[in-house]
Parts: C-alpha cells; sequence; structure tokens
C-alpha cells in the first residue's frame, strides 16, 4: 500500500516596505490594544463633558474652545505621531528601506536582505494579524514580520493557508 507525500511547500515573495505600509501597522498595533481604545475614548469625554458643561452654564462659551482643543490633542496626537515615526522609521531601520526575499516553508519563515539572512520557525510565530493594507506575522508580543497584501501578489491564499495549518485557525486572525 503506498502513502502519498505531501507536497513541501515553498513560497517566496519580496517585500518592499514603505512608510505608508509601516503606519498602517503600528496604527492597528497601537490602537487594537486598550491604551489605544482608551486614548480615543478619553478625547471623546473630554469633549462631551466640555459641551455637556456649556450646556448647563457651568463654563462660558469662550471655554468650551480648550475642553474641544484637548479632546483634539487626544484623538490626533497617536495618529500623527505615528505616521511620523514610520517615515523615521523606514528610512532609518535597513530591513525596512531595502527589498526583502521572504520565503514561506513548512519549517518556517526565512527572510534575506542585505546579505543578512533569519529565520522564524512556525514555533516562534505568535499569531498572524491583517490590516487593511498588512499582514503581521508577530514573533514576539512587540516583533512582527510586516508583508504589505499586494507583495503576497498570487502567492497571498498559498501562503496564509500555510500560516493557517502550521499555527492553526485560532492564531490567524483575518478580517
Amino acid at each position: 500500500m503506498k502513502t502519498i507525500k505531501e507536497r513541501k511547500v515553498e513560497e517566496k515573495i519580496t517585500v518592499r516596505m514603505t512608510d505608508t505600509y509601516l503606519f498602517d501597522f503600528t496604527l492597528y498595533h497601537t490602537y487594537s490594544k486598550l491604551a489605544g481604545f482608551l486614548t480615543n475614548i478619553l478625547g471623546a469625554a473630554i469633549a462631551f463633558m466640555g459641551i455637556i458643561m456649556l450646556v448647563m452654564g457651568k463654563i462660558k462659551p469662550v471655554q468650551i474652545i480648550f475642553y474641544l482643543v484637548a479632546a483634539v490633542v487626544f484623538i490626533v496626537y497617536t495618529p500623527l505621531l505615528l505616521k511620523y515615526r514610520s517615515k523615521k522609521q523606514v528610512k532609518r531601520i535597513e530591513r525596512y528601506h531595502v527589498p526583502n526575499e521572504m520565503t514561506f516553508k513548512d519549517e518556517g519563515i526565512q527572510v534575506e536582505f542585505a546579505d543578512k539572512k533569519e529565520t522564524y520557525e512556525w514555533e516562534q510565530i505568535q499569531k498572524v494579524v491583517t490590516t487593511p493594507k498588512t499582514i503581521g506575522f508577530y514573533y514576539e508580543t512587540e516583533k512582527a514580520l510586516i508583508v504589505p497584501k499586494p507583495d503576497f501578489g498570487d502567492k497571498f491564499v498559498p501562503i496564509l493557508t500555510l500560516a493557517t495549518k502550521k499555527l492553526g485557525p485560532a492564531r490567524v486572525h483575518l478580517r
């Protein structure tokens, strides 16, 4: 009786990071945590508090400006800071300003860039998450291999199928 051998999977893509893709991922990373969510809630609460106090006559109409400015600062500061940091990181961090050759295999993910080679075994990958523009393969709590969705090309389905097979559906968060 013959057994059918499973085909070895090996899908190779070239990843080119831009500040737009890095910003998309860091925005997701920041706001998917409680602190990011609470920052927006605090900003909205300050605005509503100012409006309620104005309606109740507790503050003068000119004072509402301070409440609204504080609310805008809370809501807008984090995304602006992340946009600025993304632009700097793409220029400063070598991995981001050179193309990365990523090979997804049965054993793990191999990354090659600028004469460097790194391998991440599937056991190291904690989870896979999607953002509107990227897919992140977290290999530590705060570190991920970030792949812009267009860079997958026609290999998106085979790579995500492999990731789901190796990690299990509970650790692959697709939306």
